[in-house]
């Protein structure tokens, strides 16, 4: 058998056993969260595994933060954490830009926009194993 034929025979078995490279697997973000017009995540709740990339894409021309730190809203149980997992979260991001975290840990992971958390602008992603 050609070397040719043979990586291709590979690569058919491979997407039909589950195990295509992880840069197709892995093209894109898992979930895709807008923050638009009206100080709201949306969708405000996703669910993806561990692994796994969230896109926000700030979709008005406010500028809004996704902030995974207790530390910060007048009400911290507005953020919440998975055991474990330090803070995090973007700068400032401005219309018409986006913002990326991969999750590692599995876990229920409550977020705020800093500027715009008392309209109720709240989220939450859950991470499966």
């Amino acid at each position: 058998m050609s070397s040719v034929r043979l990586a291709l025979t590979a690569a058919a078995l491979a997407m039909l056993l589950g195990g295509w490279p992880a840069v197709a697997r892995n093209a894109g973000p898992a979930a895709v969260v807008d923050m638009a017009f009206g100080f709201k995540f949306k969708p405000a709740e996703v669910r993806i595994r561990v692994g796994q990339t969230v896109e926000w894409r700030n979709r008005s021309f406010a500028a809004h933060t996704v902030t995974f730190d207790p530390s910060k809203p007048s009400d911290p149980s507005l953020v919440s954490l998975p055991p474990g997992v330090e803070p995090f979260g973007s700068e400032p991001i401005a219309g018409g830009q986006t913002w990326r975290h991969t999750f590692t840990a599995p876990g229920t992971y409550r977020y705020i926009c800093i500027p715009h958390h008392g309209e109720g602008m709240t989220g939450v992603v859950i991470v499966a194993p």
